[in-house]
């Protein structure tokens, strides 16, 4: 499911839909391992997100580190979805 909260960022109207926007293409290994980060921080920090990455992601970071690797896996096998953006903003605090 792309569009589940543990692949929901912040981005501008031309990242999203924009001519050379994310639309249903999967995120490159690079930002999926930031959204990782992100994730499991929401998880940790007891955020509102957190029952919804869980049951969209694993239990376990185990299950949540192999959810995001089959993730890959797709890009993988078909490099066309692969998305990278225009410009980006530096992560926060390691993100």
């Amino acid at each position: 499911n792309l569009d589940g909260v543990w692949n929901l960022v912040l981005s501008c109207q031309s990242c999203n839909r924009g001519v050379s926007g994310k639309f249903d293409r999967i995120p490159s290994l690079r930002l999926l391992e930031r959204l990782h980060t992100r994730n499991e921080f929401l998880i940790g920090s007891h955020h509102p997100m957190r029952e919804t990455l869980i049951n969209q992601t694993g239990d376990a970071l185990e299950k949540r580190v192999a959810f995001l690797s089959k993730i890959y896996q797709e890009v993988q096998l078909n490099p066309l979805l692969a998305w990278e953006p225009d410009h980006e903003f530096d992560p926060v605090d390691g993100a």
